[in-house]
């Protein structure tokens, strides 16, 4: 049985309050402000407020406002990422779900009867694939038309490039490309002639950047196709990204492609796409780039961090990010 505390006859000392001036709105998510508190990361906070003060960030102007070194400012930078990527990832899987119909067998029927257009769809559809449509693929072509919205000559621009690329219509590559397509408002078939056009053009930078993140350039992984894109669209040349992905094993010990579009994205804000730009803006960098250029594009090897050197803070932080990951994955 534990002893009872005596009373002192004194009264606990009250915590201070604290009051904040007026002054100019900023209004935060309550959401991002939960997983920062539970989060504990003083310096990803830091950033955030940052952020939030001047509605976006120069890296290089928030690590000398905040006093952050380059390495506690990416590190910062990764873990506001992380909070928020999983955030919209989640909530755009549930608004699909939530919202896609579940067409019936009569459904079905009736749409490739009665709708003319659709009808047609189906019948390209079949030509393509060479085989009769079942009724699974029946319902993908539908959700695509009638619910994802892209009409039919952007669907049928869809089946001709999977077929191309791919040898073959799988009903998982028909729907996760016709989601990124509606995504990026490709819905004509005009629209789909174009950035089928754009897309070939890209094909030799973005293997070359697939080959960087140690990617199988036939079927790369979302994840890394996600990658792909940001450096497509931000002008990051194939030896940028096998920098990032050198810097990633250097300070993570192990690939991590969240920690590669940390740094990709940290590198944009600081208005830095080339390696000479890069190395010009961190002369930290300059040791990792010259080591990464003579290996082949993505061949770079991972050199391990050894848990053992890094400084308790380091451990503790990713201590925290593994068990964020963790807690959203469940």
């Amino acid at each position: 049985m534990r002893d009872t505390p005596k009373s002192t006859g004194k009264k606990d000392k009250p915590m201070t309050s604290v009051l904040l001036p007026e002054g100019e709105l900023r209004v935060a998510r309550c959401d991002m402000l939960d997983k920062l508190i539970a989060v504990g990361d003083g310096d990803a906070a830091l950033l955030y407020l940052y952020i939030l003060r001047h509605g976006g960030t120069d890296g290089s102007a928030a690590a000398r406002a905040l006093r952050l070194s380059a390495d506690r400012y990416e590190r910062a930078a990764f873990t506001l990422n992380n909070l928020i990527a999983p955030t919209e990832k989640t909530k755009a899987a549930t608004d699909k779900s939530a919202e896609a119909p579940r067409y019936t067998g009569d459904e079905l029927r009736r749409a490739r009867l009665d709708d003319q257009t659709f009808s047609g769809l189906c019948d390209a559809a079949e030509g393509i694939t060479g085989r009769a449509l079942t009724e699974g693929q029946l319902r993908c072509l539908l959700t695509i038309y009638d619910y994802l919205g892209l009409d039919a000559g952007a669907t049928i621009e869809l089946l001709s490039y999977l077929k191309s690329e791919k040898g073959t219509v799988r009903t998982t590559d028909l729907r996760r490309e016709a989601n990124q397509w509606a995504d990026m408002g490709i819905v004509t078939a005009q629209a789909a002639q174009q950035y089928l056009t754009r897309r070939a053009d890209e094909k030799p930078l973005s293997e070359a950047i697939y080959r960087a993140l140690g990617a199988d350039t036939e079927q790369p992984a979302p994840k890394e196709q996600r990658v792909c894109r940001f450096a497509l669209a931000h002008g990051f040349p194939a030896d940028a990204v096998e920098l990032a992905v050198h810097r990633t094993g250097q300070k993570q010990g192990h690939k991590s492609l969240d920690y590669t579009l940390g740094i990709l994205r940290r590198w944009d804000n600081a208005g830095v796409h080339t390696v000479s730009e890069i190395t010009a803006l961190e002369p930290e960098t300059r040791t990792s780039a010259v080591s990464a250029v003579p290996a082949a594009v993505g061949q770079t090897p991972a050199q391990p961090t050894d848990s053992a050197t890094l400084a308790a803070w380091e451990q503790d932080w990713a201590a925290r990010v593994r068990s964020h990951r963790r807690n959203t994955e469940e």
